[in-house]
């Protein structure tokens, strides 16, 4: 047994060690929990509420509930038609509302007639019946989904001696829609007026009325236009299943030709398909042959033996009969009224022979009874153009387009067409088919005109592109010769300076060393020194490497 201390400590000290924030979280859990029990609980163990009246008018409903509210009796309602109340408090309520002569009057049906009375008469029996007719009538359209409360009377004739003098009988229905509905649709007013006919036995359709709360009959709908609608939907129907049937008839069709011809070749100008709508029933009766021995497949020739019939009975009867005849002459005492002549012939010699053969004979009948389907097809009517095969043999000597030459469909090729498009089709001579096949030549000049022209426009496109080329080489070559020529003035202007600076060097170099010669001393500037020092390290660097100084100069006239 768990130790329930033990538990409750454990769960004390949890929940003290819990932060104020938890604890009150838990405890609102808790809290809540401990409510929704008790209101689950309470709900379970309250008992249900039933109904004390339904279908109730206005007035009745206005009534009874300001007479509860009186009485202090809990209740609830439902709309403005129905009342609920507590089980235990049912008789009661009814008890009380009987004392106040407010209980409403129900429609009653075919519980009319639980009671018998044996003092009713013949004519209460039948005010009872119609009363059960209509009461059950509403009754059972009341119960119709769209449908809130209906009123069926129904009106019956006196009966009359003569035939001539009896009247229909009529009825009429009052529908009040339920809520939310504003109308119902035609097929519901005529289930409507269905049950109440086939409920009432000699009520025809056209003798029904159904109105709405409003007055207005909703049963004025022709029946001549819905069946000419019906009979449109029909035709309509049909023809979308001959399409469709004609469409993939013309899918197979050109299936059977896209594999020797293009689309281009070939034209189906015409194909109707006719399916025959009829619906047949044959019942035949065949007699066939007795088969006798049956025939073996298996060997190349036939085995089979045949007899027109079978003898099932047979009667043979032979009489022979040889001496004086006799003839009855009435009764006794009289004369019998035959003439003396006749009478004398009549006792003379006689011979009398009969020969009878009777066979009886069975033969193989067979009893069909077929059926056709909804339809079949009838006739197929097919008109096909195939074109012949242009072949393009070159360009034309002017440059202007194509040379081009037509090959016709030959009687053998368009003999070959028909036949394939025979078997696609299912071509049949008993059933009225028919086929044409014809070689057609199609006027492609449109077609030839724009090749022709794309053909002028790629060599115009061509002639222009050799152009363009020719025009931007030359203008390369003009660059490279402008280039050239600027290089090459460049190259002796430069040779022009530094032959010019080197004369004036070496006019500066034998001045200096003629000054140098007669011993006077010339002060020379920071760039005669700089520049004298730099010349003769050239010509030391150029003594001692001649070689690393003729790679130099080849380097400097190969980026000039």
């Amino acid at each position: 047994m768990p130790d329930f201390k033990a538990i409750f400590e454990k769960a004390k000290n949890l929940f003290l060690k819990l932060d104020k924030k938890k604890k009150i979280i838990l405890g609102a859990t808790v809290g809540v929990t401990l409510v929704a029990l008790i209101m689950v609980t309470g709900v379970s163990t309250s008992k249900g509420k039933v109904a004390l009246f339904s279908s109730m008018q206005a007035k009745d409903f206005a009534a009874i509930t300001t007479k509860l509210e009186e009485k202090n009796f809990p209740f609830s309602t439902s709309g403005t038609s129905a009342i609920f109340v507590s089980p235990d408090k049912k008789n009661a309520i009814l008890m009380a509302l009987a004392q106040e002569n407010l209980i409403p009057n129900g429609v009653h049906g075919w519980e009319l007639f639980d009671d018998d009375k044996w003092s009713e008469t013949q004519f209460e029996k039948s005010i009872k019946l119609q009363r059960a007719m209509m009461g059950n009538l509403s009754n059972t359209l009341s119960t119709l989904r769209n449908v809130d409360k209906a009123t069926v009377n129904i009106a019956f004739p006196p009966k009359e001696l003569f035939t001539d003098r009896v009247k229909p009988i009529t009825a009429a229905v009052l529908i009040k829609y339920a809520p939310g509905v504003n109308s119902l649709k035609e097929k519901e007013i005529r289930g409507i007026v269905t049950l109440v006919t086939r409920s009432v036995p000699g009520l025809s359709d056209k003798n029904v009325s159904v109105a709405d709360s409003t007055g207005k009959i909703i049963n004025t709908y022709d029946d001549e236009v819905t069946k000419e609608k019906w009979k449109l939907e029909k035709v309509k129907r049909k023809l979308k299943i001959e399409e469709k049937e004609r469409v993939k008839l013309l899918v197979d069709l050109q299936q059977a030709l896209q594999s020797a011809y293009t689309t281009e070749r070939v034209d189906i100008v015409r194909l109707e398909v006719k399916l025959n709508w009829d619906e047949e029933e044959q019942d035949r009766k065949e007699v066939e042959p007795v088969v006798m021995v049956k025939d073996n497949p298996k060997t190349p020739y036939s085995e089979r033996v045949v007899k027109d019939s079978l003898t099932v009975s047979s009667k043979k009867t032979t009489e022979h009969f040889k001496g004086n005849g006799f003839t009855p002459e009435g009764t006794t005492g009289t004369e019998p009224n035959i003439p003396p002549g006749y009478k004398d012939k009549d006792y003379q010699k006689a011979d009398y022979k009969k020969t009878e053969d009777i066979v009886n004979r069975e033969f193989n009948r067979i009893h069909r009874k077929v059926k056709k389907q909804e339809w079949e097809l009838k006739k197929v009517q097919l008109a096909v153009f195939l074109d012949g095969l242009w072949i393009r043999l070159g360009e034309k000597t002017d440059g202007t387009g194509y040379e081009r030459k037509y090959n016709a469909v030959s009687k053998d090729e368009i003999r070959k067409v028909t036949n394939v498009l025979k078997t696609a089709m299912g071509y049949s001579i008993a059933r009225g088919d028919q086929i044409s096949v014809e070689h057609l030549q199609k006027d492609h000049s449109k077609k030839f005109a724009e090749e022709d022209a794309e053909l002028r426009h790629q060599k115009a496109m061509r002639k222009l592109l050799l152009a363009v080329l020719i025009g931007a080489l030359a203008i390369v070559i003009g660059v490279v010769i402008y280039q050239s020529v600027k290089k090459e003035i460049e190259r002796r202007r430069r040779l022009r300076e530094e032959e010019l600076a080197a004369q004036q060097q070496m006019m500066r170099d034998a001045a200096l060393r003629a000054i140098e010669e007669e011993g006077v001393e010339v002060e020379m500037s920071l760039e005669e020194r700089a520049r004298r020092e730099m010349l003769e390290n050239a010509i030391s660097l150029a003594k001692e490497r001649p070689e690393d100084v003729a790679n130099l100069i080849r380097t400097w006239l190969a980026d000039e």
